[in-house]
Parts: C-alpha cells; sequence; structure tokens
C-alpha cells in the first residue's frame, strides 16, 4: 500500500513499494499527492508497473502518433493539423501526457479564451485533444482516465439551421436553368428535395438511380424513385461509407419532380447518361474540393472593357435571387429537412432520409416535426408541384 506524508518544507510525498523497492514521489499540494496515490494503488492491485516518466510520451510526441494511425480524409487531416498547431501544441504539446490533468487543461482552456480564441473553434479543438487522450487511456495505458472528460465545453450562441421554401428553391433552380445549366439546377433538386449532404451528391452513379421508391417510405408517392448512397465524393475521391458511421439505409426516398429532373438532365448531359451523374464538364471526373468551391462561391471577374462577367456560382445565384449571398449549398440539406418535417415525416423517417443520427433529427429538426399541422398529408411531391406552378401557388412552409 502507498502513503502520503508531509514534508518539512510544506510539499507531500508519495511512498509505495514496487517489486520489493521503495518508491516515492513529491507533489506540491495534497490534492495531487491524493489522486497519484489512487493511480499507484489501482495499478499495484492490477499488477501493472508505475509508470516511469522516461516512458511517457509528451502530448506533442502522442499526437503525431496518432494523427499517424488515423484513416480520415486529407481534409480532416489538415483541420486537424491547424486545431493542434493553433490551440494546443503551443501550450501543452511539450508536457508528458502524466502531466495533463484536468486543471492544468483548464488553465489551457481559459488562458485560450482570454487570448481571444473563438469558443466554437476551441471546442474542436478540445474535442480533438480528448480523441487524443482516449487512445492515451486505452490501449496504450499511458492514463488511468481521459482527463478532457472533465472539462466542459467552451459556450457560445450557435448560429441557427437557416431552410429556404420550395418556392425560394424554385428560384434558384430557375436562375440555373435560364442560364443553360441544367446539371446545377438538377444538383440543386437533388440536394434541396432529397436531402443527403452535397459530398454524397457528387459520388453517385446514374446505376444507382432506380425508378421505384423504396419500400420503407410508406408514404410516397408510387411515381416516385429512389437513389442508392454507398459512397461519397471525398476531395475527388469516391470512398465507401458516408460521413457518419452509423448504421444508414442505403436507399432513400426521390420525389417524382426530381425524378423527372434527374432524367431531363440525364439526356443532356455530355456523359449520356454513364458513369457519375454530376461529373466534371472537362473530363468526366469527379469534382475536386476545387471544382466544389468554385461552384459554390467563385467571384465574378471584370474584364478589362470593365464589364463583368457574372460567373455560375452559388453565391452568385442567391445573391442575384434575393436569397442573399451568405447562403450556402448545405442551406438546401436543412430545406429537405424542414420539407418532410412539414410532410408528416418522423424523425426517424427524416434521419434514414438525410442519412444521419436519429437524435440529429431531434436535436435539429423536432420543432419542426412538432409544428407540422397533423391534418395536412400533404406529400414532399405536392409542395413541389405548387411551387412549379402545376398547382393553386401558394406558400409551401413558413420559414
Amino acid at each position: 500500500m502507498s502513503s502520503i506524508h508531509e514534508t518539512k518544507f510544506g510539499t507531500h510525498e508519495l511512498r509505495w513499494r514496487e517489486n520489493g523497492k521503495l518508491k516515492s514521489k513529491t507533489y506540491k499540494s495534497p490534492g495531487e499527492a491524493e489522486e497519484a496515490k489512487t493511480q499507484v494503488d489501482r495499478r499495484n492491485a492490477e499488477g501493472r508497473p508505475t509508470m516511469r516518466r522516461k516512458d511517457v510520451p509528451t502530448l506533442e510526441d502522442f499526437a503525431a502518433e496518432f494523427l499517424a494511425g488515423k484513416k480520415i480524409a486529407r481534409s480532416t487531416r489538415t483541420k486537424y493539423i491547424n486545431w493542434l498547431e493553433a490551440h494546443i501544441l503551443p501550450d501543452l504539446g511539450h508536457l508528458p501526457l502524466v502531466d495533463l490533468r484536468p486543471r492544468r487543461l483548464a488553465e489551457w482552456q481559459q488562458e485560450r479564451l482570454d487570448d481571444g480564441a473563438g469558443p466554437a473553434v476551441l471546442g474542436k479543438a478540445q474535442g480533438l485533444l480528448s480523441q487524443i487522450l482516449k487512445k492515451a487511456v486505452l490501449p496504450h495505458e499511458y492514463l488511468d482516465a481521459n482527463p478532457v472528460a472533465a472539462l466542459d465545453r467552451p459556450e457560445y450562441e450557435k448560429r441557427g439551421h437557416r431552410w429556404l421554401t420550395a418556392n425560394e428553391v424554385e428560384t434558384l433552380r430557375r436562375w440555373y436553368l435560364e442560364r443553360d445549366d441544367v446539371g446545377s439546377a438538377t444538383l440543386i433538386s437533388c440536394m434541396a428535395y432529397v436531402g443527403p449532404r452535397p459530398q454524397d451528391h457528387l459520388a453517385r452513379d446514374w446505376n444507382d438511380l432506380g425508378s421505384k421508391a423504396p419500400r420503407w417510405v410508406r408514404r410516397a408517392n408510387p411515381n416516385a424513385g429512389s437513389l442508392r448512397f454507398t459512397t461519397r465524393n471525398s476531395e475527388g475521391e469516391i470512398r465507401p461509407g458516408s460521413k457518419s458511421n452509423n448504421e444508414q439505409k442505403d436507399v432513400v426516398y426521390v420525389p417524382q419532380f426530381v425524378l423527372a429532373d434527374l432524367e431531363e438532365w440525364r439526356a443532356d448531359s455530355p456523359s449520356g447518361g454513364a458513369g457519375l451523374i454530376f461529373p466534371r464538364a472537362k473530363d468526366g471526373k469527379p469534382w475536386t474540393k476545387n471544382d466544389y468551391d468554385n461552384w459554390r462561391s467563385r467571384q465574378p471577374k471584370e474584364g478589362k472593357d470593365g464589364k463583368v462577367w457574372h460567373l455560375k456560382c452559388f453565391k452568385t445565384a442567391a445573391h442575384e435571387t434575393g436569397l442573399g449571398a451568405n447562403l450556402t449549398p448545405y442551406a438546401l440539406r436543412h430545406t429537405a429537412a424542414s420539407l418532410y418535417a412539414a410532410a408528416g415525416w418522423t424523425h426517424v423517417e427524416i434521419a434514414y432520409q438525410l442519412r444521419h443520427k436519429p437524435a440529429t433529427s431531434l436535436r435539429d429538426y423536432q420543432h419542426l416535426i412538432d409544428g407540422a399541422p397533423p391534418e395536412s398529408g400533404e406529400s414532399i411531391d405536392d409542395y413541389i408541384r405548387e411551387a412549379r406552378g402545376l398547382a393553386p401557388e401558394r406558400e409551401a412552409i413558413s420559414a
């Protein structure tokens, strides 16, 4: 058993026996000594040797090992490295893992906030640190517990989700059609009325398109179709799986009007309806991150004669249609969720359609589900039909 003794210098000495040898270590406060005593007693009870400081890597070395062994997208790896270099390693990187105690991490968090770090990005950096130190607990056993677990995330006011009405979606779609960009108009339809993430749509192949609605959607229009989602576009590479790791339905519902849009695009597509549904125009390959960024927010160019060339990007379309240049394509995903909620879908059905966890639907869209009029009985096809002027026009949903 170990024991703690106060020294004449006011410090606290922890003593214990290991393999018949007397060992000791001195701590400044009784709390630190008690915490160390608990760890030593636990290790001795489990027959594990006490970790020597020279055997414990620094956070910087362990973080490098963590990243080297983690299979993530290149963009995600870049973000992780940026968070480490900007927020974590300058203050904590030189410390051995055993020195990363909750109190030290709380001081680090407050120091970063005092230095002007944004609470949102600091919370993400803190989440990354938690991932790293979780591996230090298991399988490496450098730590007995993850010290980040005792740390609250910085509080901040999250930006509310924005979504459009079906009428506003059609305004965007018509903007592209007026410029003979059927592909972008179809992509707008898919993102706003089907729902999965942009990188999921940009990995779809024409073979993924089905003419019959999936069986799990009981209220679906029998004339609707389906899309199979088994891959995603990761910076120009088609990879299996999705962003989320939870179990998901591979086949989702495609409203009949979106199915018609896709068939029109198939006839107009340079690929002739083979290969990717949304390929790069110049070579038929998947969109890269640069391609997507240009489509999303490429700035207009001014010619030598002073004429401004309005590029066919989403930001320009949103600005010129009066929806605001700060509108992002991701708002179309929230639009799909709002339309399905207004049509009476449950949070589980919305989660299957948008390919995220049911808990995400509860967190982000439950207020829309609760506010849906149960007697309406309208489907998302009805909202699209009305917005396209194929029925008496009225507002699809209230924003």
